[in-house]
């Protein structure tokens, strides 16, 4: 939260039209593919994992639903497709995590290898266009005065918050995170946790993937590439913890929004993309700085 405050003071005072109303809009609009990549990350590190294919999954999500729409399948057919292709993919990586016990990092490295490749195999190496229909403006649309876009992510959120803090759901990937051998000695589902969470978080790239689909108008074999760069960065800015067991998801998601105005600004401030992504870094590594002596002055909060 007090990062968040810092950026927009900073760019509000800075960054020319960075308060205008339409300005404003677009943050949100752009943020959503980022907010719910990254929901799905937290979930995935709580429970000391991590997942480096999100990236790959949305271009894939992306080649996979525009091929469909350009050839004549109904809109809701190639939502479906997508998200399930995603959804397949992350349990693929779970299963292989939880049963074979793998190490995460490895999995989803040869799992994001996979999927980058099919989408380039897919598309042919190139961008893939359709006969324009209501899907074009799903991520255009406002609802309002925000992004219909939001909404639909805002909704994933509030979901996943109630899982997290009125079910057992959450206490269990909270408790894999800090002591999975404990909970296994208490009768818990490891193994099917543990798949869940990495669903969540194929299921979530693969509504990012329709967010940017939408979007573009488009399919592109490599839209995805860096946003798993970015959702890691923005969960571990938001208090999640690379060992598990600690964070909230609500701060990694405002945490997402953030990096999204960050981007924003120095955009309007005339500074380009590789400029930009070395701001990501360098707000990665002083929101950590910022979260070890938060930590340090406070108690601290699951």
């Amino acid at each position: 939260m007090l990062l968040f405050l810092i950026v927009f003071i900073l760019f509000a005072s800075t960054a020319p039209n960075f308060l205008s109303i339409m300005n404003l809009k677009n943050i949100l609009m752009h943020s959503s593919a980022l907010a719910i990549l990254t929901l799905g990350i937290s979930l995935v590190m709580l429970t000391n994992g991590i997942d480096l294919s999100v990236g790959s999954l949305v271009s894939l999500v992306s080649i996979v639903t525009a091929g469909l729409l350009g050839g004549k399948f109904g809109v809701l057919f190639a939502i479906f497709s997508g998200i399930l292709t995603a959804s397949f993919f992350g349990i693929f990586s779970g299963i292989i995590i939880s049963r074979i016990k793998l190490p995460p990092f490895i999995v989803t490295l040869g799992t994001m290898a996979i999927t980058a490749s099919l989408a380039l195999v897919l598309g042919g190496g190139e961008t893939l266009y359709w006969e324009k229909n209501w899907f074009n403006t799903i991520a255009l649309k406002y609802f309002i005065g925000v992004p219909i876009s939001f909404w639909i992510v805002s909704v994933f959120f509030i979901l996943i918050m109630l899982l997290i803090h009125y079910t057992s759901f959450g206490s269990y990937i909270y408790g894999i995170g800090s002591n999975e051998e404990a909970l296994r000695l208490c009768g818990v589902k490891i193994i099917f946790y543990k798949t869940l969470v990495y669903l969540f978080s194929g299921l979530f790239a693969g509504v990012a993937g329709i967010i940017l689909t939408s979007r573009i108008a488009s399919g592109n074999p490599i839209i995805g590439m860096g946003y798993e760069f970015e959702a890691i960065a923005a969960a571990a800015i938001g208090g999640i913890s690379f060992i598990g067991g600690k964070g909230n998801p609500a701060f990694a998601f405002l945490s997402a929004v953030t990096i999204t105005m960050l981007t924003n600004g120095l955009g309007l401030m005339g500074f380009t993309t590789p400029w930009q992504y070395c701001g990501i870094g360098a707000i990665l590594v002083f929101g950590m700085f910022l979260n070890r002596i938060l930590a340090k002055v406070s108690l601290p909060e699951r």
